[in-house]
């Protein structure tokens, strides 16, 4: 009797042993999925990820049961990766992102994304994006809403290798592309590839005669003299003394609506804040410039310490 006990004490030990060793894909197909779809998205995100080793090699793709647990929610329209970074506990690398995109299908679905915080990125990771016609705003500068664009050390991420997933997108004549938000570190260096995408970006936006939110009109896109007025700056522009090189005009930078020349420049549109190098409409965030004694630069945006008038920082 007790020999019979013994042996089948073993078989449950070694029974319970076999079950701690499950993996979660050896759950029936479906269960997963179900499971994720009472997650955020970011949760769904971290979960599939955790199903990717994190020595995978850069060419492998996602595999479908990943791409199931992240799309179980119902919408990726807005993605902003810091969320991701934050939930995932580590600094995100470009396979990463690619992944992620691959799982989201973000070529597809995605029309607002931002990299907010992802500062060991190159922009390789963007290559699922290629030729997306749903992306309507994209921000590259890495940092936050309302925050210095400048970033020390210099993060790595390179024109030389994104500004051709951007063109691939701009060439697609259904393409969405409205508003691009470029790395102040790109804005300083002007390479051609840059300048070249910029100049192409502003001829498509002109073209679009976008309908102003105040007025009513169509954009205005000439001076005076039928010069054209540039949306998308990529020639030397100064405002009030500050290089606007890389910034998109007339365009607030927060709840995305447009406005023509003439309310851009009577001040009842949208305002230049040298600060962060975006702009804002006066309802989304009023910018007032110094005229204060203690500035040490006439019209500088007032993050001024002394004056401190803006409502944002």
């Amino acid at each position: 009797m007790s020999s019979s006990n013994n042996s089948g004490n073993k078989r449950i030990r070694r029974d319970t042993n076999n079950t701690m060793q499950l993996q979660l894909s050896d759950l029936p197909e479906g269960i997963l999925p179900k499971i994720a779809s009472y997650l955020s998205n970011t949760s769904c995100v971290s979960f599939a990820m955790s199903l990717i080793s994190n020595d995978a090699p850069i060419s492998q793709e996602p595999s479908v049961m990943s791409k199931s647990i992240v799309n179980a929610v119902e919408s990726w329209d807005v993605v902003d990766f810091k969320d991701i970074q934050d939930i995932c506990g580590r600094t995100l690398t470009d396979n990463d992102i690619r992944l992620i995109l691959l799982c989201i299908d973000g070529v597809n679905k995605i029309k607002s994304l931002k990299f907010t915080n992802c500062l060991e990125i190159t922009g390789s990771g963007l290559q699922p994006l290629t030729g997306s016609t749903v992306l309507e705003r994209i921000d590259l500068s890495l940092v936050g809403d309302y925050q210095n664009p400048t970033i020390n050390p210099e993060p790595p991420i390179s024109a030389e290798l994104v500004v051709p997933i951007l063109n691939s997108i701009v060439e697609r004549e259904d393409n969405s592309l409205v508003h691009i938000q470029l790395p102040k570190k790109w804005r300083d260096e002007r390479s051609n590839v840059l300048t070249q995408f910029l100049e192409r970006f502003d001829r498509l936006s002109n073209e679009r005669r976008y309908q102003c939110s105040r007025c009513g009109e169509n954009c205005e896109d000439l001076f005076e003299d039928n010069t054209v007025y540039e949306l998308v700056s990529w020639q030397e522009h100064r405002y009030k003394g500050y290089e606007q090189y890389g910034t998109v005009a007339m365009s607030c930078y927060l709840c995305k609506k447009n406005f023509c020349l003439r309310c851009d420049w009577d001040g009842e549109g949208a305002s230049y804040c040298m600060y962060c190098g975006k702009f804002y409409c006066k309802e989304c965030n009023y910018v007032e410039h110094c005229q204060g004694r203690h500035c040490t630069t006439v019209h500088q945006a007032t993050s001024c310490a002394v004056c401190n008038k803006f409502k944002h920082w």
